[in-house]
């Protein structure tokens, strides 16, 4: 129910305005307090601009519901954090903290990028992207969509299966490893066996490996693309030993022709060198 619960823009204005003391003078900027978002966006759901769905829509509701009902009950802390303990996602995540939404954009990188998972989640990619450098642009509707997009606004028991993609190029070894670290830092709880598979020979200019994630019920497949050159010395095995350092266990397989090859390569690149 709650994913298709939706307010017409003049159930927005009505209770809106029953939020706000039956005053229409300021109504959108009361019920944005009551809601975490911006008064613009209160203001595009009473215009039709943009629809008032999902959780928004129900909170609303419901708050105006306990407002013509005077339904206030005392809460205590305690069933609060009972509330999260027994039916809240257990890896909570504290969306003011940079470490998090360095995270997520790590995150939405590995998935495509800003500009596509702003028109996938039709939310404002200026907004989108302020709000990812920790400014407070994004309301909590746009927040949530992005979240779920991203397999993050989830309970951790439920299945999950995610597809991450990253081309490597000598200049992006560093930064391509820090957003794996992130990504798989926040996505799993814990750290996530790992396995390694090069799915191609060395006689292109490039070549794929696809990796697998593996935490409980959380599975995602990275598909990576590596140029044969740099596969065949050491930076490209330190760079997968680096990436997947956060992971519980780590195998990486490839044809027995690949490894003798890389062996050699190196052993030639070592007696040049010396």
């Amino acid at each position: 129910m709650m994913n298709n619960f939706a307010l017409t823009p003049a159930l927005v204005r009505e209770l809106g305005y029953l939020l706000n003391s039956n005053r229409h003078n300021g109504w959108a900027e009361r019920t944005a307090e009551f809601l975490g978002v911006s008064p613009r966006t209160v203001e595009a759901w009473a215009r039709g601009e943009r629809e008032c769905e999902g959780p928004p829509a129900l909170l609303m509701a419901h708050l105006a519901r306990m407002v013509v009902q005077e339904t206030y009950l005392d809460i205590s802390l305690y069933e609060v954090e009972k509330i999260v303990e027994r039916h809240g996602r257990k890896t909570s995540l504290d969306l003011a903290l940079p470490e998090v939404r360095r995270g997520i954009r790590s995150l939405i990188k590995l998935h495509s990028s800003i500009q596509r998972v702003a028109e996938d989640m039709a939310v404002n990619r200026s907004a989108l992207s302020r709000w990812l450098s920790g400014e407070s642009a994004l309301g909590i509707d746009g927040v949530s969509k992005v979240l779920k997009y991203l397999g993050l606004n989830r309970n951790e028991e439920d299945e999950y299966e995610g597809v991450w993609r990253i081309a490597l190029d000598w200049n992006s070894l560093d930064q391509s490893s820090q957003d794996l670290q992130n990504a798989i830092a926040l996505l799993y709880s814990a750290p996530p066996e790992c396995l390694v598979i090069q799915v191609s020979d060395l006689s292109g200019r490039s070549t794929k490996f696809k990796a697998i994630l593996l935490h409980l019920k959380t599975t995602v497949n990275i598909e990576i693309s590596i140029p044969t050159r740099l596969a065949r010395l050491d930076q490209g095995l330190a760079w997968f030993v680096s990436a997947f350092g956060g992971v519980r266990s780590l195998a990486i397989y490839c044809p027995l022709d690949v490894e003798s090859h890389i062996t050699e390569n190196n052993a030639s690149s070592s007696s040049i060198d010396a």
